[in-house]
């Protein structure tokens, strides 16, 4: 997991805010002010900025594998003021 999370972190730098485990849809200019969306995408997961259309990152894990309490915030989204939260979120609930 430590693993994971060092990625993830490396990802979020290296990428400018890009997601870890997720395909970059274009690479968004961000300020402190936006807010991001985690939630379900199909049968998966995808990133959002708030407000967006098109995805940042989707991501690989499939929804059925999320925690069902967790599966179900993700219906609805689950909002998040930084990469940071992004991050630790993903970490969380063992996304790829």
């Amino acid at each position: 997991m430590f693993k994971k999370f060092i990625s993830t972190a490396a990802a979020v730098t290296v990428l400018g805010c890009a997601a870890a485990y997720g395909t970059i849809a274009a690479e968004p200019s961000f300020s402190g002010e936006q807010c991001f969306i985690l939630r379900e995408y199909g049968n998966t997961m995808a990133l959002f900025e708030e407000g967006a259309e098109e995805p940042l990152a989707v991501y690989s894990t499939p929804i059925t594998q999320i925690n069902p309490a967790d599966a179900a915030l993700l219906v609805d989204g689950i909002r998040l003021k930084s990469m940071s939260e992004v991050a630790r979120l993903l970490e969380d609930l063992e996304v790829e």
